[in-house]
């Protein structure tokens, strides 16, 4: 099934982030992001996650694990 959650950003250095939210980016399937996420926090999420740049959450999100990154 899919299941869409979201990271809030505080900032845009990776160290920034909670343990919790690098816990989860490790788990995704898709991480969707506006373009001014920096690469080093998509770095996080696992390899072979599918990242998708988009303007705002999938209405639809595919299945798997899906996170909406935003600050």
């Amino acid at each position: 099934p899919a299941r869409l959650e979201a990271i809030r950003l505080s900032g845009t250095d990776p160290h920034d982030l909670t343990l919790r939210a690098a816990r989860l980016l490790g788990e995704a399937d898709h991480v969707f992001h506006p373009a001014d996420v920096p690469a080093a926090i998509l770095d996080r999420a696992r390899a072979d996650a599918v990242r998708h740049i988009a303007a705002a959450p999938p209405a639809d999100p595919p299945r798997g694990l899906s996170w909406w990154l935003a600050f």
